[in-house]
C-alpha cells in the first residue's frame, strides 16, 4: 500500500518548494511581520473598535513585540516625541500578558537599562490624566508585576519612584516629627530630600474621593440595600477595576518590608484605614464589586497592624503589641490629665485595658467623652499627634473617636485568631466566591482577588506561614467542593411521599434515586457524645465526640473494601440535604450570571447560551438542597458487637467483622462546634445530616497539614531555634544569597565551630565516588596529589578500584587537591556510575555543611546524585541521621532501591514511612514500614543470639543442655554483651599476649592457628596469620555491637514502643515524601525525634510549605556540645525550576497568588548559589537541543551517541523528530464541552493512526507513550484506542505504554513520544515553556508532535524550540518497506524514492487500514509444506 501511494504521489511532491523556502515566503508577507513601533501604537491604541484592540495587542504580544519592538525602541530613543506611545505599549503588552496569568518562566528581565526604566515611570506615573482610569489601571498592573519579578533593578527603581522618604512630606508635621524622633539616621535621610509630587500620594487621595463620594460618580454606598445595588450600578466599570488594582498594589507594598518602613506611618498618619472602612460600611454589601472592595481594605487593615516593628523589622510578640497600646493608652491618661483633668475623669483613672479592650472601646469612650465638647477632643487628638492642626474638613466627631480608638485597641493577633478558627470548610465557606473565587476567569467580577501572595520575601516566618496557611486551605476547601458536587450530583437527591402518619398526613421525606461509590446513606442520626470543656486560657472545647453508623449492606465487595478502609485520622465530611428545599433550577446561564454579578467582560454570541459549570456555581447549594456541611476526623471504626475494626497494624478476619453495620467515633471541628452553638446551630441540627462523604486518601491530608502549619504558627519562636541561621534568613529572602554555600566564609566560620561537620581543613570522606584514579583526576581541576604523588600512576585507569577521601585549599587563585585512598571493600556493589565533574562537586557541596542547591535538567542523573549524597553521609558520619524527602512515592521509591542496591548500607539502618513502602520492589526478606523493620530486627537479633550460643559452645562455657526447651538459645543481649566482655576479650587479651610472645621468638609472620581461640567457631583448619586473626576478631565485634541495637527490644514489649525506638533511635536514614512529613510532625516531635542532614529531591515540585514543613521536624533544641546552634547541619535540595511547578488545581490560587511557587525555585530567584548538572545521558543530540536552550551549558554524555540504540534511526520514520501540521478534521479543530476540557479529533486520530502504523511494523506498543496537554484530549485518544484495538480488532488489546498528559507524565521516559498540542485558536497553557521542557523531552529516540503549526510558530515564548521543528517539513515522512528494529544508520541518507509523504490523517488512516487487511491476510493464508 506504501509502495503505490508513493507512487502516486511522487509527481506531486516535484517542483514544492522546501520548509525553508516556505518560510522565507511567508516572511516576506507583511502580515506576518511585526510592525513598526507606530503602526503598532495605531492598531493596539487608536484605530478599530475596543474589542479589535485587544486582539491585537494579544496577537502581537505573542509574537514578541515587547522584546523586539518596544523596549529596544525606548532604549534606542530617549527623546522621541513617541516615546510616550512606546511607554504606553509597554503597559498594555505587559498588562495583557499577565491578565492571561502570570507564568513561573516569563520575566521582565529585558528591562535592563536603569536610566530608560526611571524615563518610562516618570512618564507613565506624572504625565498621564489621572482620571483616565482604564490608563491607569494598566499602569497600576504593569507596576504589581515589577514589584513581584525577579528583575532587582525593576524592582528597586519602583519601589523608590512609588515611595521613599519623600512620602514623609505628605504627613502632618506632628505625626512626621513624632517619626523622626525614632532614629536620627531617618531624620538626615529626610534632610536631604525634598517636597515633590508623588503619584502614589495622587491616587491614594483619588481612591479615598472614590471611596467617600467626592468625585463626579456621587457616593458609592447607600444604606438602603435596594438602593445600594442601583447606584453602584451606575458607576463605570473602569472605576471599579480602579480601585481594585490600586488597592492590590498598596497591599504588595505593604508586605514588602522596603516599602513598609515609609508606607505604614503615612497611611496610619492620613487615617487612610479609617476613612474607608467609613465610606464602604461594615456590613457587605451589593454589587459584588463593592464586597471585594471590603475584603481587600480588610487585607490592607490586617497588614497595617501586623506585629512587626517597622524599622528594624523585629516580630512583635502578643506581650509587645500588647505593651505598645497600653504606652499609648498612659499617654492618652497623661494629656488628659494635663489639659482635662475635671472633664475627662474616667479616662483618667480607667484602666489602660479597659481603654485599650477591643470589645468595650468604643462605648466605653463614647461614655467617657459625653459632655466633652468637638474641639476640645480635636485639640487633645492634636495634642497626641492623631490630628493635624485646625483641619475641619470632614472632621465629624463619629471620626474622631474611630481615630481614637483604632490608635489605641489592641488589634486581634494572628495567633489568637488562627486558634480559633475552624479547619474543615463549611456549606458558607464552599460556595462562597468572595471567599473562593471561580477558578475559571470568565465567572469572576476582577482580576484582583482578596487573597495574600506568595512573594520572593516575607515580613516575618509568622507572616510566612499565616500566608501558606490560608492558601492551603482555600486550595483544599476548593478541591473538597469539587468531590462534594460530584457526589451530591450522582445520588441524585428528591422528595418522596412516605407512608402516612398516624393523624393521615402526607410525610415527605428525603431519599436519593442513584449511587456513589463515595458516599453512603447515614444509617442512624448523629449523636454528640462528648464535649470536653475548654482548656484554661482558651475558648474552644477542648474535643467534641460524636457517633455516627452507616451500613455496607448493599455495596459491592470492592466498594465495602475501600469504606472497611477507612481507619483512625481519617477525615469525612457529613452533608444535610433537604430536598424540600430544591429550587430545581438548573446552573445559571454565563450572561445572567454575569449582569448578576456585576462583572465585566464581553462576550461573544456563541457563549450566550453557556451554562455556569455546576463546580463553579455559588448557587448549587439552594438547586440542590444542601443545608449543611461539616467535617469530622474519624477516631475508632467498630461493629455493632463493639469490635474495633480499625486498630493500625492489626487485620480483623473477615468472618470477625460481624454484621455489615459500621459505627464511627468521630471528632467534630470544635471551634467550629462553638461558632455553630453561638449562632443557634445546635446538637438538633446535626441529627439532620443523612450523607457522610469521603475522599481519596493523598487528597484528605489537608487537616493534618494545616493543624502542622498552625502548630508551627503556635511555636513561632521554636523556629528560630530548629532552623540554622545561616538558613533562616534566606527562606525569608532577606539576607546575603550566598551566606549558606559551603565557599562562604561565614559557612567555613561555622563548619570551624560546629561539632558533627567536617572542617575546611579536613579531608572530606567521598567513599566510592569514583571508579578508577583517572575518574579521580578528571573530576577536579588544578594540580591533583594522591597519597603523595603528584603524577599519574600507570594504568590509572585499570588499577584496582579504591576509596577517597579529598581536601581541596584554593591558594592564590590556584587550586590544590590532595587525595588519600583506601581499599575497596569487598562483597559490595558501590557506585556505578560515572560521574561528571559537575556531579562531583554537586556531592562535594552535599556533603559540606550549608545549603546545596542542584538543578538537574532532563536526564542529567540528579537522582544518582542524592544517593552518592547520602550512601556518602552515612559512612563519613555514621551516628548522624539523614532524612530523605521527595514529593511523589514513585521518586521515594527510586531513591530508596538505589541506595540498598549498593550494598553497603545495612538493612537495619533504613526505614520508610508512609503508605508508599508497598511499592518498593527490593531483594529483601522483609519490609521497610516501621513494623517490617522491627520485625527484622527481632528476627536479627534470634540469629545473632544463636550465633553468639554456638561461640559460647565452641569455647566451652555453654553446652546445649543450657538451650531453651525448643532448642532456642540461652542468651539475651544483655547476657550477651557480659559475655563479650568477660569471656571473648578476655580470651583475645591472652592471645595477643601469646602473639607477641611468639613473634619475639620467630621475627617473621608466624601461624597463629595453634593459640587462635575461635578456630572451632569459625570452623578455620588452614594457616592463620596475625592479620587474619585481627579480621575475625572484628567480626565477632561487630556482631556483638550489632546486639548492643537489639537490646531495647527485650524491654520494650509494644509494638509502638519497638516502632518508636526504631525511628528515634536506630534508624540511620529516614525516607517520607513531604506530605507524609507534614502529617507525621506532631507525632515526631512528641517522639523527640532528631536528623542532622536532609537530601531533598523533586524540589521543584513541592510547594513552599511541603519544603519549609521538613526543616522544622525536630524540637528547638541543639546538641549538647554546641550550645545554642541548630542540630541541623545540611540541607541538600535536587529540582529543576524549568520544568513544572507543583500542582495547583485552582488556577487562580497559582495565578493571582503563586501558590505553585516552590522555595526551590524561589530561592534560585533570589539569587542563592546552585549547580548546574551539565550533561545528559537520556535522549539523542538531537532531541536534546529542543530544550538546552534552556540550560546553561547543556551537552551530551558520550553513550548517547556511541551505544546501538542511539545510532540506528527509527525504523519507519523519515526523521527523528518532527511536527506534524493538523487542518480542521471534519471541518473543526479543537473543541470545548466543559471548561478547559480541550479536545481536538483531527490530532487523536492522527496520533493514533500513527500508533498503529508503528505496531504494524514491528515497534513494541512498550516503546510508545501518547502524551497531551489536555486531560479532554487524553480522554479521547484513550477512546479511540480502545475503539481501534478492541474486541475483533486487528490489533485487540494492543495499547501504549501510558497516554498520560504531559503534566502527570513529568519525572518518566519513553523510547518514542507522540506528543498533541490540540489548540487550534491559541496556543494555550503551553505558553509556559516549563510545561514546553517536560512535553519535549520525555523521548528518548523519537519524537512527533501534532498540532496547528502557525499557532504554536508564532508565539515568541516557543519560538527556540518550534525553529528546529521548522526545519522538518511539516508533514509526517515516512519509510517505505521499513520495519523495526531498523539496520539504518542516523546519518544515512535515503532516497527520495523511499521517503513517503503523508498528506493528513484520513491519508494515514487509509495506509493503516489496508496494513491491517494485509496482515489479516497473511495470518489466514495456510503455511506452504
Amino acid at each position: 500500500a506504501l509502495t503505490m501511494a508513493a507512487k502516486r504521489r511522487k509527481n506531486d511532491r516535484s517542483g514544492r518548494p522546501s520548509k525553508k523556502q516556505q518560510v522565507a515566503k511567508d516572511t516576506e508577507n507583511e502580515g506576518s511581520k511585526i510592525p513598526p513601533l507606530p503602526t503598532l501604537y495605531r492598531i493596539c491604541v487608536k484605530d478599530g473598535t475596543e474589542a479589535q484592540q485587544m486582539d491585537n495587542v494579544k496577537q502581537w504580544e505573542e509574537r514578541g513585540a515587547l522584546t523586539e519592538i518596544v523596549w529596544p525602541f525606548l532604549v534606542e530613543n530617549p527623546n522621541s516625541k513617541l516615546f510616550y506611545h512606546g511607554c504606553h505599549l509597554l503597559v498594555l503588552l505587559i498588562s495583557h500578558h499577565f491578565e492571561e496569568g502570570s507564568f513561573g518562566t516569563y520575566s521582565l528581565d529585558f528591562i535592563n537599562d536603569e536610566t530608560t526604566t526611571q524615563s518610562v515611570l516618570q512618564k507613565l506615573l506624572y504625565k498621564t490624566d489621572h482620571k483616565d482610569y482604564p490608563l491607569q489601571t494598566k499602569i497600576i498592573h504593569f507596576l504589581i508585576v515589577a514589584l513581584s519579578s525577579n528583575n532587582e533593578m525593576l524592582c528597586k527603581t519602583v519601589a523608590k519612584t512609588l515611595g521613599g522618604v519623600q512620602l514623609m512630606h505628605w504627613m502632618p508635621d506632628r505625626r512626621r516629627e513624632l517619626e523622626l524622633k525614632k532614629s536620627a539616621g531617618l531624620r538626615r535621610k529626610f534632610a536631604q530630600s525634598k517636597k515633590e509630587d508623588m503619584w502614589l500620594v495622587q491616587s491614594t487621595q483619588l481612591v479615598l474621593e472614590l471611596l467617600e463620594g467626592n468625585s463626579e460618580f456621587g457616593q458609592l454606598v447607600k444604606i438602603q440595600k435596594e438602593e445600594a445595588n442601583e447606584m453602584t450600578m451606575d458607576v463605570p466599570t473602569d472605576v471599579w477595576i480602579f480601585i481594585h488594582r490600586y488597592l492590590e498594589l498598596l497591599i504588595d507594598l505593604l508586605s514588602m518590608a522596603s516599602s513598609r518602613l515609609f508606607l505604614v506611618p503615612y497611611l496610619d498618619a492620613i487615617h487612610f484605614g479609617i476613612k474607608c472602612r467609613l465610606a464602604v460600611g461594615n456590613q457587605f454589601a451589593v454589587p459584588e464589586n463593592l464586597i471585594l472592595v471590603q475584603h481587600l481594605l480588610g487585607r490592607i487593615n490586617s497588614l497595617l497592624t501586623f506585629p512587626i516593628d517597622e524599622s528594624t523589622q523585629k516580630h512583635l510578640s502578643k506581650v509587645d503589641v500588647v505593651s505598645k497600646h497600653h504606652s499609648r493608652a498612659t499617654i492618652l491618661q497623661k494629656m488628659a490629665y494635663r489639659h482635662y483633668p475635671d472633664e475627662l475623669k474616667t479616662v483618667i483613672y480607667a484602666g489602660v485595658g479597659l481603654l485599650c479592650s477591643d470589645q468595650e472601646r468604643r462605648s466605653y469612650l463614647e461614655r467617657s467623652l459625653i459632655g466633652f465638647s468637638d474641639k476640645s477632643l480635636q485639640k487633645l487628638m492634636y495634642k497626641m499627634c492623631l490630628l493635624p492642626a485646625d483641619d475641619n474638613t470632614r472632621m465629624t466627631r463619629s471620626f474622631m473617636v474611630q481615630v481614637l480608638s483604632n490608635h489605641l485597641s489592641i488589634p486581634p493577633y494572628p495567633m489568637d485568631q488562627l486558634r480559633s478558627f475552624p479547619l474543615y470548610p463549611t456549606e458558607t465557606t464552599l460556595w462562597d466566591h468572595n471567599v473562593i473565587p471561580p477558578s475559571n476567569r470568565e465567572l469572576r467580577i476582577s482580576s484582583v482577588l482578596a487573597l495574600p501572595k506568595l512573594n520572593a520575601k516575607y515580613l516575618s516566618f509568622q507572616d510566612y506561614l499565616m500566608r501558606n496557611f490560608e492558601l492551603v486551605r482555600l486550595e483544599s476547601a476548593y478541591e473538597i467542593r469539587s468531590d462534594l458536587v460530584n457526589v451530591v450530583k450522582r445520588v441524585r437527591p428528591l422528595l418522596r411521599q412516605s407512608a402516612l402518619d398516624e393523624s393521615e398526613d402526607i410525610q415527605l421525606s428525603t431519599e436519593f434515586a442513584g449511587w456513589s461509590r463515595m458516599s453512603l446513606e447515614i444509617d442512624q442520626p448523629l449523636t454528640i457524645t462528648e464535649v470536653q470543656p475548654p482548656k484554661l486560657g482558651e475558648t474552644v472545647s477542648a474535643k467534641v465526640t460524636a457517633e455516627v453508623s452507616i451500613d455496607l449492606q448493599h455495596c459491592g465487595d470492592a466498594i465495602r473494601e475501600e469504606w472497611d478502609a477507612i481507619g483512625e485520622y481519617d477525615s469525612l465530611f457529613l452533608v444535610a440535604i433537604d430536598a424540600s428545599k430544591m429550587s430545581g433550577k438548573p446552573a445559571p446561564l454565563m450572561r445572567d450570571y454575569h449582569l448578576r454579578h456585576g462583572v465585566h467582560k464581553m462576550w461573544d454570541s456563541d457563549n450566550g447560551e453557556k451554562r455556569v459549570p455546576d463546580d463553579e456555581d455559588s448557587t448549587f447549594c439552594e438547586r440542590y438542597g444542601i443545608t449543611m456541611v461539616r467535617g469530622c476526623m474519624v477516631r475508632s471504626v467498630r461493629n455493632e458487637s463493639g469490635t474495633v475494626l480499625s486498630e493500625p497494624g492489626i487485620q480483623v478476619p473477615e468472618e470477625q467483622r460481624g454484621s455489615t453495620k459500621r459505627i464511627f467515633k468521630i471528632e467534630m471541628d470544635s471551634a467550629q462546634y462553638v461558632m455553630d452553638r453561638k449562632s443557634g446551630v445546635g446538637a438538633e441540627s446535626y441529627k439532620k445530616f443523612n450523607l457522610i462523604v469521603r475522599r481519596q486518601g493523598r487528597e484528605n491530608n489537608f487537616k493534618a497539614v494545616l493543624e502542622t502549619i498552625r502548630g508551627l504558627l503556635e511555636g513561632a519562636g521554636s523556629i528560630e531555634r530548629v532552623i540554622p541561621q545561616w538558613l533562616k534568613k534566606l527562606v525569608l529572602g532577606t539576607d546575603d544569597t550566598t551566606v549558606a554555600s559551603y565557599r562562604s566564609a561565614s559557612m567555613k566560620e561555622y563548619a570551624m565551630k560546629t561539632v558533627g561537620v567536617n572542617k575546611p581543613t579536613d579531608f572530606l570522606d567521598f567513599g566510592d565516588t569514583f571508579l578508577s584514579e583517572g575518574h579521580l583526576r578528571e573530576s577536579f581541576q588544578g594540580k591533583m596529589t594522591i597519597d603523595g604523588e603528584k603524577k599519574p600512576s600507570k594504568g590509572s585507569s585499570d588499577t584496582p578500584r579504591r576509596n577517597y577521601s579529598i581536601r581541596v585549599a584554593e591558594t592564590d587563585g590556584q587550586t590544590n587537591t590532595e587525595a588519600k585512598s583506601e581499599p575497596f571493600p569487598e562483597g559490595i556493589t558501590g557506585n556505578p556510575v560515572r560521574f561528571t565533574p559537575l556531579q562531583v562537586e554537586a556531592i562535594h557541596s552535599g556533603l559540606s555543611p550549608g545549603l546545596t542547591m542542584v538543578v538537574g535538567p532532563p536526564g542529567t542523573g540528579k537522582t544518582d546524585v542524592a544517593v552518592q549524597i547520602i550512601a556518602s553521609l552515612h559512612h563519613s558520619f555514621p551516628t548522624q541521621r539523614t532524612i530523605i524527602i521527595t514529593h511523589s512515592n514513585a521518586a521515594l521509591n527510586d531513591i530508596f532501591s538505589k541506595v540498598m542496591a549498593r550494598g553497603d548500607i545495612n538493612e537495619r539502618y533504613m526505614v520508610r514511612l508512609g503508605a508508599g513502602e508497598r511499592d518498593l520492589d527490593l531483594e529483601s526478606t522483609h519490609d521497610f514500614t516501621k513494623i517490617g523493620r522491627v520485625a527484622y530486627s527481632i528476627q536479627r537479633r534470634t540469629e545473632l543470639l544463636e550465633e553468639v550460643q554456638q561461640l559460647s559452645e565452641s569455647l566451652g562455657i555453654s553446652g546445649k543442655a543450657s538451650r531453651g526447651a525448643d532448642g532456642s538459645p540461652s542468651y539475651t543481649c544483655e547476657t550477651a554483651e557480659y559475655f563479650y566482655k568477660l569471656q571473648v576479650l578476655k580470651a583475645k587479651r591472652d592471645f595477643d599476649a601469646k602473639v607477641e610472645t611468639l613473634t619475639a621468638d620467630k621475627g617473621s609472620e608466624p601461624d597463629v592457628s595453634s593459640i587462635f581461640p575461635f578456630s572451632k567457631y569459625f570452623k578455620v583448619n588452614e594457616k592463620i596469620t596475625v592479620a587474619g586473626a585481627e579480621l575475625y576478631f572484628q567480626q565477632l565485634q561487630g556482631m556483638f555491637e550489632e546486639l548492643v541495637e537489639y537490646r531495647p527490644y527485650e524491654v520494650l514489649r509494644s509494638q509502638r514502643q519497638r516502632a518508636n525506638y526504631l525511628i528515634t533511635k536506630q534508624a540511620r536514614i529516614v525516607a517520607m515524601t513531604c506530605t507524609h512529613a507534614a502529617i507525621a510532625r506532631s507525632n515526631l516531635i512528641e517522639l523527640g525525634f532528631e536528623y542532622d542532614n536532609i537530601v531533598m529531591e523533586e524540589s521543584g515540585q513541592m510547594m513552599e510549605i511541603e519544603s519549609f514543613i521538613p526543616f522544622l521536624l525536630q524540637r528547638g533544641k541543639s546538641d549538647d556540645s554546641v550550645a545554642g546552634r541548630s542540630r541541623l547541619k545540611r540541607v541538600c535540595m535536587l529540582g529543576d525550576h524549568n520544568q513544572l511547578p507543583p500542582v495547583v488545581k485552582h488556577t487562580a490560587f497559582a495565578r493571582f497568588s503563586n501558590l505553585d511557587q516552590s522555595l526551590f525555585t524561589r530561592l534560585i530567584k533570589l539569587g542563592v548559589p546552585y549547580i548546574q548538572l551539565d550533561k545528559q545521558g537520556r535522549a539523542r543530540p538531537e532531541l536534546m537541543k529542543l530544550y538546552s536552550w534552556r540550560y546553561n551549558n547543556l551537552s551530551n554524555l558520550p553513550h548517547v551517541q556511541s551505544r546501538p540504540e542511539f545510532q540506528l534511526a527509527n525504523a519507519g520514520f523519515a526523521h527523528t523528530m518532527q511536527l506534524i501540521n493538523v487542518e480542521d478534521f471534519q471541518g473543526s479543530g479543537e473543541s470545548c464541552p466543559t471548561p478547559y476540557y480541550y479536545q481536538n479529533l483531527g490530532e487523536a486520530e492522527y496520533v493514533v493512526a500513527l500508533f498503529q502504523y508503528m505496531v504494524l511494523i514491528g515497534y513494541a506498543p512498550e516503546q510508545v507513550s501518547i502524551l497531551t496537554t489536555y486531560n479532554g484530549q487524553k480522554g479521547l485518544i484513550s477512546d479511540i484506542v480502545s475503539q481501534r484495538c478492541g474486541a475483533g480488532m486487528p490489533l485487540e488489546g494492543i495499547r501504549p505504554r501510558t497516554i498520560s498528559t504531559v503534566d502527570q507524565y513529568q519525572g518518566q521516559q519513553n523510547d518514542i513520544i507522540l506528543l498533541s498540542l490540540v489548540r487550534t485558536k491559541t496556543v494555550g497553557h503551553l505558553r509556559d515553556v516549563r510545561r514546553l521542557v517536560v512535553a519535549v523531552s520525555r523521548a528518548r529516540l523519537g519524537l512527533y508532535v501534532f498540532c496547528r503549526e502557525e499557532v504554536f510558530s508564532n508565539c515568541h515564548e516557543l519560538k527556540n524550540t518550534m525553529q528546529q521543528f521548522e526545519e522538518k517539513p511539516s508533514k509526517l515522512q515516512l519509510i517505505l518497506g521499513e520495519t523495526s528494529p531498523s539496520e539504518r544508520k542516523l546519518e544515512d541518507d535515503i532516497p527520495n524514492d523511499k521517503i513517503f509523504e503523508v498528506e493528513d490523517v484520513s491519508h494515514l488512516g487509509s495506509i493503516v487500514h489496508s496494513m491491517q487487511e494485509q496482515t489479516l491476510e497473511g495470518m489466514e493464508d495456510p503455511p506452504s509444506e
